[in-house]
């Protein structure tokens, strides 16, 4: 029996990528008309659930040692090209970080193990690995079938809202075990601070969404942080879909799952990142000229007159005032990391100031342990206190190239792809690099749309 590899670099852009007529049939997106990553990537995301079932964990080193596996079992090799610089410091960022973990643990007399090395392993040593196989074969995603399986998503997640409400009326419920967190004999009591993904845990009912009546909701996802980065990349694809009504009731609907999240740093983000957005495509439409022009006035008249500028200004203080009262226990504790962190940084011998503090510090407030110093921003705490200086350059090297790649190569993408890098931009200052980053990266590295570059040459 013969199998087909995963590299699809020979099929031409224009009969693969270009918007086809036979691609759905009815809501029904055709199986027979999708090129093979389209085919892994879409089963992967309608899959969530069973991933949810399993707990996540380690799932993304099984997922790429079947990548590899299949590829090697197709062609008898898997042939890459020479690294790009996102690769190598995507790689050297992961093994800086094992390193000094390993060196961590001896000196510190901590028995070493597989565990305290895989979650660097997973979260960037097999991300920098697939993108360089990405690149390598130049893989290549469309926007209808990604939008399709992000569409069937969320209708799984309203799905499981519809029972939440109906059948378990949003009542306190004792999680069951996800299969890994009963492989590994979990405790069967859940509390906070056990592991997300080592309990079946669709919403939290202690906790109040944006929505009055809700609770807070984490679907599939490991925790409400990462269901409100999805979401948000959900609703920035939306909004490059050409057909309106499919794009207004998929922007409705990941919006209303981003404001059950109940996660501020992502709403507040978005809400600036779909600004960016139309300001973007405006300029676009009208020119640049006369959307400076307008930006000018609106300024002009917020700062400078006084009925304008007290009117946004009260109004901005207001909704602070309202985003900060939703968990103001929240707000108090990260406030509290923060201002220890950023003394410990200042503060630190040469070693810890340059290789990073490795661990996090105690927790700062006695009701949550998890809030320790050096944790709940990803900038200040995983980079600077964690990383030090040495594992903040590269990271920086890092980003930068995925940026720049992304950035020359934005004629061939839609929008989203770019709006995405900003919004993870914004939320890293609050949060940590949360499990939908690196995957949602690795989307958008293949997300092509050449019929905007063919468009531009036409013209």
């Amino acid at each position: 029996m013969k199998y087909r590899p995963l590299n699809i670099s020979k099929i031409s852009d224009r009969s693969t990528l270009g918007v086809e007529p036979g691609l759905f049939s009815g809501m029904r997106l055709k199986y027979t008309a999708l090129n093979q990553p389209e085919k892994v990537v879409c089963g992967l995301i309608v899959l969530a659930p069973l991933w949810w079932l399993w707990g996540w964990t380690y799932l993304f080193i099984i997922f790429a040692a079947g990548v590899f596996a299949y590829e090697w079992r197709s062609t008898g090799t898997i042939a890459l090209r020479s690294p790009s610089a996102i690769v190598v410091f995507g790689l050297c960022f992961g093994c800086c970080g094992m390193i000094n973990s390993f060196f961590y643990l001896q000196l510190n007399g901590i028995a070493f193990g597989p565990r305290q090395i895989l979650g660097l392993f997973e979260s960037w040593i097999i991300p920098s690995m697939l993108l360089w196989y990405i690149q390598s074969k130049r893989l290549k995603i469309r926007l209808e079938p990604l939008a399709w399986a992000f569409s069937v998503l969320v209708g799984e997640m309203l799905l499981v809202l519809l029972i939440a409400l109906v059948v378990f009326q949003q009542q306190e419920y004792q999680p069951l075990r996800s299969i890994f967190g009963w492989l590994t004999n979990k405790s069967t009591a859940y509390a906070h601070g056990m592991g997300n993904t080592n309990y079946l845990l669709p919403y939290f009912a202690l906790d109040e969404s944006f929505i009055p009546g809700l609770v807070r909701y984490i679907f599939f996802f490991p925790g409400p942080e990462a269901l409100a980065l999805m979401a948000g990349f959900i609703v920035l694809l939306a909004l490059d879909l050409k057909n309106r009504t499919w794009s207004g009731t998929l922007f409705a609907c990941a919006y209303f799952i981003s404001l059950l999240s109940g996660t501020r740093s992502v709403l507040v983000s978005l809400f600036l990142v779909v600004i960016l957005r139309y300001v973007l495509t405006a300029g676009k439409t009208f020119g640049l000229a006369l959307v400076l022009t307008v930006m000018a006035a609106a300024s002009f008249a917020t700062f400078s007159l006084p009925p304008t500028s007290n009117f946004v200004f009260d109004g901005v203080k207001q909704v602070a005032q309202q985003v900060d009262s939703a968990r103001a226990d929240s707000t108090a504790g990260r406030s509290a990391i923060y201002r220890q962190t950023w003394q410990r940084i200042v503060n630190a011998p040469n070693r810890e100031l340059f290789l990073g503090h490795i661990v996090p510090g105690e927790s700062v407030t006695p009701y949550y342990k998890p809030a320790k110093i050096g944790t709940h921003s990803f900038y200040l705490s995983t980079l600077l206190y964690r990383s030090g200086i040495i594992g903040t350059l590269i990271f920086i090297g890092f980003w930068a190239n995925v940026w720049w790649w992304f950035i020359r190569t934005r004629h061939t993408r839609p929008l989203c792809c770019l709006l995405v890098l900003v919004l993870f931009s914004l939320t890293f200052t609050v949060m940590e690099l949360e499990r939908p980053v690196m995957p949602l990266i690795l989307l958008c590295s293949m997300l092509q749309q050449p019929n905007l570059s063919l468009t531009r040459r036409s013209r």
